[in-house]
């Protein structure tokens, strides 16, 4: 694959896409990689790290480990993120040892960021994804849900590209034990979404529930989710849609129409 010229996760995704425009789904990031030039894909066995990339200088030959104890999903967004370590020309390293932290939204270095960007092009690309939500129309918990599945990916992972590809006005908040792990709203959501990292689930919002029915939309006075504007413009209602997971962890859809 002639990939050396291209610089953003995104070039990188719409050429390999181009290159094999039969590609089925889920999107076989296995295949890829060694088409790419990963010679090796392996359990990780040190402890400690979540995925590694050890290339030759001139980065033609590779081989990637990843933590054989998670969920597959999990799993291949790893793999997916050491190719976008291996592809993108200004990750110069020839080895790159990557944390749990690294390959998640709280990456704070800028290679990380990217191969994380580049993964999740990979595993859901953009023209696939905007395809489906424009013909489901209004987001729903159940737009998520069929995301994970038909792009094997976790549920997280699909609600945050749901979220940043959407063309409507709706944001999602992750919480644990009803606090707020952190929120991501799509570039149609106007308002100031009040709740920040280590906040609790606003007292009245059925998110607090211990059960939740994530078909279930629950009309709320917007002001419980986001900043109060003393205007005309000030939303009076946000609605609401929650799925309760294992270990006390819930994912908030949230839509202004």
């Amino acid at each position: 694959m002639e990939l050396a010229d291209l610089v953003r996760p995104e070039q990188l995704v719409d050429e390999i896409l181009k290159q094999n425009p039969q590609l089925p789904l889920p999107v076989p990031v296995v295949e890829l990689a060694t088409l790419a030039g990963i010679s090796k894909i392996e359990p990780l066995s040190s402890q400690g790290f979540e995925g590694t990339l050890i290339a030759n200088a001139e980065k033609t030959d590779g081989a990637i480990f990843y933590n054989g104890t998670v969920p597959r999903s999990r799993q291949k967004f790893t793999i997916g993120h050491e190719l976008g370590h291996f592809l993108l020309p200004w990750h110069r390293q020839t080895t790159f040892e990557c944390t749990a932290e690294d390959i998640s939204s709280r990456a704070r270095k800028d290679w990380e960021v990217q191969a994380n960007q580049f993964s999740a092009e990979l595993l859901m690309p953009k023209m696939l994804v905007k395809a489906r939500l424009q013909a489901n129309g209004d987001p729903k918990i159940a737009h998520i849900q069929e995301l994970s599945s038909q792009f094997e990916v976790s549920f997280e992972a699909a609600a945050r590209r749901l979220i940043e590809l959407s063309e409507h006005a709706c944001a999602v908040v992750f919480s644990k034990d009803n606090v707020v792990r952190y929120w991501a709203k799509s570039d149609y959501f106007g308002e100031q979404v009040a709740v920040r990292k280590g906040d609790k689930l606003p007292h009245k919002s059925p998110s607090k529930q211990a059960e939740s029915d994530p078909e279930e939309w629950h009309e709320l006075i917007a002001s419980w989710w986001v900043k109060e504007r003393h205007d005309d413009d000030m939303p009076e209602s946000i609605y609401e849609q929650t799925l309760c997971q294992e270990s006390g962890y819930k994912v908030t859809l949230l839509s202004l129409s």
